[in-house]
C-alpha cells in the first residue's frame, strides 16, 4: 500500500520535469540585421526571443562583431543572415565561432524575387526610358555619334582586346569592392531583398522552417504566426501601393532601394553613390545636378546611418526639398512591428518629401 501511495507522487513529479525542461530549452536565434530580426521576432512571437548583432545606428557595411556578438554566435542554434554581400563581416566568424548553429543564408532561398546590382549610380531604367530632355541629349548623342564612337570602340576591341580585357578581368575578380556594389563582396544580387514586402513573405517561410525543425514543440505557434505574418504583409503591400504617386522622382543617397521600387513603381532616377566607401565625384554630382534640373526631381534622400553634408549642398544648390529614407530601420526599436514600421516609413517619405 505504502508503495501505490507514493507511486503518484512520483508520477507527478515525473510529469512537472517531463514538462518543465523543455518548456525552458528555448531556441536561441541569432539574426544580423534589423528587418531580418523583426520578422524572426514576429514568428517567435511567444516563444523566445531571437538575439541582434547589427543594432541601433550601425550599418552592415564595415561592421565590426564585439565580444558580446561572438558569444550569440557560439551559442546560437540556428542564425539568419543575408549573406555575404551584405554582411560580410560574418562570412568567417560563422566559420570559426558558429560551429554548432545551422546557418541560412536568406539570399539563398528558392523563388526570391532577385534583382541584380545596378553599375551605374544614374539607373539605367532613366536612361531607357527617356525622362524628357536628359535622355534626347543622349539619344542625339547615339544617333549622330555612333560611327565616331563605333570606331573608336572597334580599334579598342580589335587592337588592345587582351590588355584591356585583362584589365577588366582584374577589375571584377579582384577590385569589385571599390567602385560598386556598396562595399560587398563579389556577389551578382542586390542583398537588400528585404525591401520587397513578397520577398519577406518568403523569408518568413523560410525561417518557420528551420524553426519547426529545430523545436517541434512550438511548431503550432510558429505556423499560426506565419499565417498572421502573411496576411499582415499582404494588407501592408496593399496599403502602400494605394498611397504612391508614381509621378514623384527623387534621387536617393545610395542604391539601395531597388526592391522597394519595383514592387512599388517608385520613380527613383538615380543615387549619390553606388558604394558608401567612396563619396561621389564631381563627374557623379554633375550628373545628379543634370537630372534633377531636367527631370524635374521632387526630392533627394539622404539615410540616417551616413552624412548628409553632400545631400544637402547640391538640395541647397538646386533648390529642391531633401528628405530621410532608411532601408535598415535605424531610428526604430527593434521588434515583431519594426518591419512593419520601416516599409510604411519609406512610403511615407516617398509621399511626403
Amino acid at each position: 500500500m505504502k508503495n501505490n501511495k507514493k507511486l503518484p507522487i512520483f508520477l507527478s513529479i515525473l510529469s512537472f520535469l517531463t514538462i518543465f525542461i523543455p518548456a525552458n530549452a528555448e531556441i536561441k536565434v541569432v539574426t544580423s540585421i534589423k528587418p531580418i530580426h523583426s520578422l524572426a521576432s514576429y514568428l517567435m512571437d511567444g516563444v523566445a526571443k531571437p538575439d541582434l548583432i547589427v543594432d541601433g545606428y550601425a550599418s552592415p557595411h564595415g561592421f565590426a562583431l564585439k565580444p558580446s556578438h561572438a558569444k550569440m554566435l557560439q551559442s546560437a542554434d540556428l542564425i539568419f543572415w543575408v549573406g555575404e554581400d551584405l554582411e560580410n563581416f560574418l562570412e568567417k566568424p560563422l566559420n570559426s565561432i558558429a560551429k554548432k548553429a545551422e546557418k541560412i543564408e536568406l539570399l539563398e532561398i528558392k523563388g526570391l524575387t532577385k534583382l541584380k546590382f545596378r553599375e551605374r549610380n544614374i539607373f539605367d531604367e532613366h536612361d531607357d526610358h527617356g525622362h524628357d530632355d536628359h535622355a534626347k541629349k543622349e539619344d542625339e548623342h547615339d544617333d549622330h555619334d555612333h560611327d565616331k564612337e563605333s570606331h573608336k570602340e572597334d580599334e579598342h576591341d580589335d587592337h588592345d582586346h587582351d590588355k584591356e580585357s585583362h584589365k577588366e578581368d582584374e577589375h571584377d575578380d579582384h577590385d569589385h569592392d571599390e567602385h560598386g556594389h556598396e562595399g560587398h563582396a563579389h556577389g551578382e544580387y542586390d542583398p537588400h531583398i528585404w525591401l520587397d514586402p513578397m520577398n519577406a513573405k518568403l523569408i518568413l517561410s523560410e525561417m518557420a522552417e528551420h524553426l519547426i525543425e529545430n523545436d517541434q514543440k512550438n511548431e503550432a505557434k510558429y505556423k499560426a504566426n506565419l499565417k498572421k505574418a502573411h496576411k499582415d504583409l499582404d494588407k501592408l503591400t496593399k496599403k502602400v501601393k494605394s498611397e504612391l504617386n508614381k509621378d514623384f522622382k527623387s534621387i536617393v543617397f545610395h542604391d539601395a532601394y531597388q526592391y522597394f521600387e519595383k514592387r512599388f513603381d517608385v520613380n527613383v532616377l538615380g543615387a549619390f553613390t553606388v558604394n558608401t566607401d567612396v563619396m561621389p565625384g564631381a563627374e557623379q554630382l554633375a550628373e545628379i545636378r543634370e537630372i534633377i534640373e531636367h527631370d524635374k526631381v521632387s526630392c533627394v534622400f539622404s539615410e540616417p546611418q551616413f552624412n548628409p553634408d553632400i545631400i544637402k549642398a547640391v538640395a541647397k544648390d538646386m533648390n529642391i526639398q531633401t528628405g530621410v529614407i532608411d532601408p535598415l530601420g535605424a531610428t526604430l526599436n527593434p521588434g515583431k512591428d519594426l518591419y512593419f514600421d520601416l516599409i510604411s516609413n519609406m512610403s511615407k517619405s516617398f509621399k511626403g518629401c
